[in-house]
């Protein structure tokens, strides 16, 4: 007469829970307690908070059966919940088997075990199923992670071989320098371009000077006696664009000895073109020096050619000598006949 208290307390928990009836719970109610020990000792199981396998309570052992998720295991842990036929006496064959509420609730309670069977079993194979296609899942993201892989490491080699990693920077620093250089260039150019104008204008400014210098120089020799007028050298022949003919004398290759082939290169050049083109050209500034018979002609800025008319028209070139030296050189020149 003390089998409907359970059925009641696990109709009343169900009725709490929204109908809800866990596996845990129909252990707990349902299996004897001697039954659950002795399955956790067969599968090895510790019981939660400290309790021996024979000292543990349903309310233990039933929740630690329940979270198994092993096949082989569930069925044990099911195979608990069956129905087990009473074998009774001979003597008790014919005796009342007991009151018909207790028959109702072993049928009912029956149907709730076969039912929690089905559901426990259709959970299992679902949860076998998700974890076959997890596994699949993992397996295609492993097969794209190392393809990708692999691919990223074939890029990385095909642009290090196809551009190196300093060629950029040695590109951006030979332009650079580049830069530099064409900047260097246009301010040299920039200079020489200045320094021209200033030669022009100082060339025209000594032309000019030259020109009232020889005025005032006719109107004082207009002034002195005759007998004191110095001779004159002859004058410069008129512009008729005739070639002069060049008399080199030795003391003009003599004043080559020592001067770079760069410097010999202006010189004859600076001549030719004097020969060629005559007195007025204006990057020779011709000019007579200090009341002699002696002209010079500029081969650079430092070098100077000395020269003296001939009756002829053509020129006898005496020396070749250094600007700064100009003084020294006038001095030899007039000793000289």
């Amino acid at each position: 007469m003390s089998e409907p208290l359970p059925l009641r307390r696990l109709a009343e928990r169900v009725l709490a829970k929204g109908g809800d009836l866990p596996l845990a719970l129909l252990l707990e109610h349902l299996v004897p307690v001697r039954a659950l020990r002795g399955l956790a000792r067969r599968l090895g199981l510790t019981p939660k908070g400290g309790f021996r396998i024979d000292r543990a309570p349903g309310r233990v052992l039933a929740p630690l059966l329940a979270e198994l998720r092993d096949g082989e295991q569930l069925d044990q842990v099911l195979a608990l919940l069956r129905p087990v036929e009473p074998t009774l006496p001979p003597a008790a064959a014919g005796e009342s088997e007991g009151p018909p509420g207790a028959e109702a609730d072993s049928t009912a309670l029956l149907a709730l075990r076969e039912a929690e069977l089905v559901r426990l079993r259709d959970e299992l194979e679902r949860a076998r199923a998700g974890a076959a296609r997890a596994r699949e899942r993992e397996s295609e993201l492993a097969r794209r992670l190392q393809q990708a892989e692999r691919e990223a490491a074939v890029s990385r080699q095909r642009a290090a071989a196809e551009q190196p990693p300093a060629a950029r920077p040695a590109r951006a620093d030979a332009g650079r320098d580049l830069q530099l250089r064409i900047r260097e260039l246009e301010n040299e150019l920039e200079g020489f371009r200045q320094a021209d104008e200033a030669l022009r204008r100082q060339l025209a400014h000594n032309q000019s000077r030259l020109r009232a210098l020889e005025e005032d120089h006719a109107e004082l020799e207009a002034l002195l006696p005759k007998g004191r007028r110095r001779r004159s050298p002859p004058p410069a022949p008129a512009e008729d664009r005739r070639f002069r003919l060049p008399h080199f004398l030795p003391s003009f290759y003599k004043s080559l000895a020592g001067k770079d082939r760069r410097s010999v290169e202006r010189t004859l050049q600076a001549i030719l073109l004097f020969c060629t083109e005559g007195h007025a050209y204006p990057g020779l500034e011709v000019k007579q020096l200090g009341g002699q018979d002696t002209w010079s002609l500029r081969a650079s800025l430092g070098l100077r050619v000395y020269f003296r008319q001939r009756e002829d028209g053509d020129v006898d070139l005496l020396e070749v000598a250094d600007r700064e030296e100009q003084n020294t050189t006038l001095r030899r020149l007039k000793d000289k006949p």
